[in-house]
């Protein structure tokens, strides 16, 4: 990864949660927003990580990065498959990530999430999805781009590109 790359990463993240583009604007949502704060340091880790001079900056790193995810209960490993530009964290607490599910860009995520296994595989998240509240996606499935994942539903077959999916199991109630 770039340093070009990195930086724009990290834009792309923090417009997900201010549009004041500026250094207080930033320091602010740091502050504020503890998904930014996790993104922030899960970024600046991966950059740490894709250059070899760098290691010893990203043991530091992630002692931080791990800090911040325990204070705030989001269980997404620093060496998770792919995490696409965007990526915004509502509301924290609870969240539960596997290690092997890719999350597209775009993607919003709220508290008390699971996207994770059922031994069989992992999901693929696609561009511009919106998962609520509560919401479990388990096993080998894709959520389409720009689906939306209703609070406490469990998904556990594909969801179609623009679906919204409710229930325990999830159905498509509009595409």
């Amino acid at each position: 990864m770039t340093k070009k790359e990195y930086k724009e990463l990290l834009r792309s993240d923090f417009l997900r949660y201010s549009n004041d583009d500026t250094f207080i604007g930033r320091f602010k949502a740091y502050k504020m927003k503890p998904g930014y704060a996790w993104s922030y340091w899960y970024r600046k880790l991966c950059y740490q990580n894709s250059h070899s001079w760098m290691k010893p900056l990203a043991f530091i790193t992630r002692l931080r990065f791990h800090s911040v995810a325990v204070k705030y209960g989001i269980d997404i490993p620093s060496h998770i498959k792919q995490i696409g530009a965007g990526f915004m964290i509502d509301h924290f607490s609870c969240i539960v990530i596997h290690v092997d599910a890719v999350i597209g860009s775009g993607v919003t995520i709220r508290q008390g999430c699971v996207v994770g296994t059922n031994g069989r595989g992992v999901p693929v998240i696609e561009d511009g999805v919106d998962i609520g509240a509560g919401a479990a996606i388990i096993g080998p499935i894709t959520v389409g781009k720009g689906a939306r994942i209703g609070a406490n539903a469990v998904v556990v077959h594909d969801v179609p590109a623009g679906a919204t999916v409710v229930g325990n199991p999830g159905h498509v109630v509009s595409k």
